[in-house]
Parts: structure tokens; C-alpha cells; sequence
């Protein structure tokens, strides 16, 4: 009872977050923070709608120190695949560099959104369950990394979606891409970002903190064989999880700045982005005159009884932004995280993964 009534109150907040995520590029324009007019010198759209986002939660990105993020061409981007909000902070944690790998369905969910990304060539969509020619789906990856201005992909191995305190099994399916294609892969793990805006809980909170960590650059290269990548892969992705899961706020070191602009776009991509924006602006319009009419005929309805419909309306609401604007700390690792931390410790390599997770490369183990 006590969780219904919790998911009672925090509906419209969860509501507000939905409406900011769907609306999320035509809101971002009207507020200035979207720079789809500019055709001169580099601009970075990706970038500027998802720190759009990030400001409208007010979520604010603190940097552990250790690796950064890389820079150096072409890269594949592992994050930890939490909630909604995985879709705008993991496109602020890669720079606004690299395509998102979605799935078809959330196109079809926020596509006010999606439309404005697919200009961008920030998105590659798939089916899933589909991808029975694994080649094809490879060489089809291959085409859309070409013909993008992003250098990076972003992915997420676990698979889905979860908010265990301990991660799943990474999935081989696009790690086998990466080791095809001798991709450099970096990974992004960052905690509680399930608190910003989770659609398993349908709560949104405002003004929480992210911590980051970057683990250093896995060569794919440097392997023999894609078992000893994979093993080494999964341990580099535990001791990074449980650097970040184990670290304090206080700890941060940076934050991402307002900015990034470095992607060249071309006159065409930008007209394209510009037309767009324009149409969902016009969707949001309409969409935003339709509901306070519908809001109209609604009190119209109520006779007599429409200042006590606002007064409960009001009172909802009021007691839904007080919970969603308090400070959501993140959980610690599990016990047996921290086992699986122990275990690791105990050998050579093990070692060696947990410093690479603080400030070493991760290489292949030595023959």
C-alpha cells in the first residue's frame, strides 16, 4: 500500500519528467539552449539537447578523478543502462561524439525527440529480435558510423534496463563488433541516475548529483582471441562499477561545462536539423493549446465544484514537488560485490584491474 500511495504522489512530477524528456528539443530551443540556427563554424546538437535536459532536471555531473574521456577518433562507449535518463546523460558523459544504439521502440515512444536525434545522425535504431544476420546488422553499423559527423557509439552490454545494486552479465552481441573492428572501447559508469528519471518507479526527482567515472581505454586490439577481451572487459566493468557505486560526493573533482561545440556539420545537416526542430516546435504548439482547452472544458464540467477540483489538484501537485525535489542518495555496493572485489584483489590480474579502474591502462594480460 505504502509504495501505491507513493507512486500517487510522485505522478506528477513523474509526469512533469516525462513532458520535459518528450517535448525535450522544442523546449530546449524556445529556452535558447539548442543551437539549430546557427550555420556557421562547429556546433554540437547531441551535446546541446541532452545538457538541455540534463539543466531542465537540474542534474549536475560530478567527475571522479582518474581517466577522462577519449578523445582520440572512433571509439565504442560501454555505460550502465539504468533508466530514461540514461538516454540525455550518457549523451553529455560522451561529448555529444557518439551515436546512441536504440532500439526501434523508443523511437516510437518519444518521437518528438527522435526526429530532432535521427537529423543529428546521433541514433542508430534496430530491431530487436531481428538481427538473425549478424553481418548484415554489422555492415549496416558500419554504414551509419560512416556517414555520421560523430566519431563514437554508445552502448549499453548488460542488455536492458535494471536497477539491481549489481550489474548484469555483459552481453557479447555488439563487444563482438567492437573486437571485429579493432574499436578502441572506453567505459562510462555513473550512479543514481535512476533517481533523475525512472519509468520502473515513475518517479522524477530534480536537482540530484551524478557521479562519473571513466575507465581508461581497452584496446581491442591487444587481444588474442575474444575470450581473453571479454574476461578481461568484465572485470575492468565490475572494478569500475564498484569504484563509482563506493565513491563520496566530495570526491568529484569537475563537472561538464554548458558547451562543446566541435562537430562540423554540413550545410544540408543543419538545414535538416533546423526543419526538425521547426515542425516539433509546431507539434509542441499544438500539443500545449489542445491540453489547456482540454483543461478548460474539464473545469467547465466541474460547475460549482471547480476551485475545490484545483485546491486537490493543487495539493497533489505541491506535495509531488516536495518529494521530487529531495536529495536521492545512491545505494552502496552489495556484499557481494564487494566479495567479487575481494576475489579480485586475491589475483595478479585482478590487481591490475582495479588500478587500471583508479588510473592505469587496461592492456591484455602478458603471455
Amino acid at each position: 500500500m505504502a509504495g501505491l500511495l507513493g507512486k500517487l504522489l510522485d505522478f506528477p512530477a513523474f509526469l512533469l519528467g516525462f513532458t520535459f524528456l518528450y517535448w525535450s528539443l522544442p523546449i530546449s530551443a524556445l529556452l535558447g539552449k539548442f543551437s539549430c540556427w546557427r550555420f556557421q563554424g562547429k556546433v554540437n546538437y547531441p551535446y546541446d539537447w541532452a545538457k538541455g535536459l540534463c539543466d531542465l532536471f537540474r542534474v549536475k555531473l560530478l567527475l571522479l578523478p582518474g581517466p577522462q574521456k577519449y578523445r582520440g577518433g572512433p571509439c565504442m562507449f560501454l555505460a550502465n543502462h539504468r533508466c530514461w535518463a540514461d538516454f540525455f546523460i550518457d549523451v553529455v558523459l560522451s561529448e555529444g561524439n557518439a551515436q546512441m544504439l536504440s532500439r526501434m521502440a523508443v523511437y516510437y515512444v518519444f518521437p518528438m525527440f527522435m526526429i530532432s536525434v535521427r537529423a543529428a545522425k546521433g541514433v542508430i535504431l534496430f530491431k530487436r529480435g531481428r538481427q538473425h544476420d549478424k553481418d548484415a546488422f554489422n555492415r549496416m553499423v558500419d554504414k551509419k558510423m560512416a556517414r555520421s559527423p560523430l566519431e563514437g557509439l554508445i552502448i549499453y552490454p548488460e542488455g536492458h534496463r535494471s536497477t539491481k545494486q549489481d550489474s548484469l552479465p555483459l552481453k557479447r552481441g555488439m563487444l563482438h563488433y567492437a573486437f571485429s573492428r579493432k574499436l578502441p572501447m572506453q567505459i562510462i559508469m555513473s550512479s543514481n541516475k535512476e533517481a533523475v528519471l525512472s519509468e520502473k518507479k515513475q518517479s522524477a526527482h530534480f536537482g540530484q548529483k551524478i557521479l562519473v567515472g571513466y575507465s581508461d581505454v581497452i584496446q581491442t586490439k591487444d587481444f588474442a582471441s575474444f575470450e581473453d577481451m571479454l574476461a578481461a572487459l568484465q572485470r575492468a566493468w565490475d572494478a569500475q562499477w564498484l569504484r563509482v557505486y563506493s565513491a563520496r560526493l566530495e570526491e568529484a573533482v569537475s563537472s561538464m561545462p554548458d558547451r562543446m561545440d566541435t562537430i562540423d556539420y554540413s550545410r544540408h545537416d543543419r538545414l535538416n536539423q533546423l526543419g526538425a526542430t521547426a515542425l516539433e516546435g509546431v507539434c509542441f504548439l499544438l500539443a500545449a493549446a489542445l491540453t489547456f482547452k482540454a483543461a478548460a472544458v474539464i473545469l467547465r464540467a466541474s460547475g460549482s465544484y471547480w476551485l475545490w477540483l484545483l485546491l486537490g489538484l493543487g495539493l497533489w501537485c505541491s506535495i509531488s514537488a516536495v518529494r521530487a525535489c529531495q536529495v536521492v542518495t545512491p545505494w552502496a555496493p552489495s556484499q557481494q560485490l564487494r566479495a567479487a572485489q575481494q576475489q579480485l584483489s586475491s589475483s595478479h590480474d585482478g590487481q591490475r584491474m582495479l588500478a587500471a579502474a583508479q588510473s592505469h591502462s587496461i592492456q591484455a594480460p602478458p603471455q
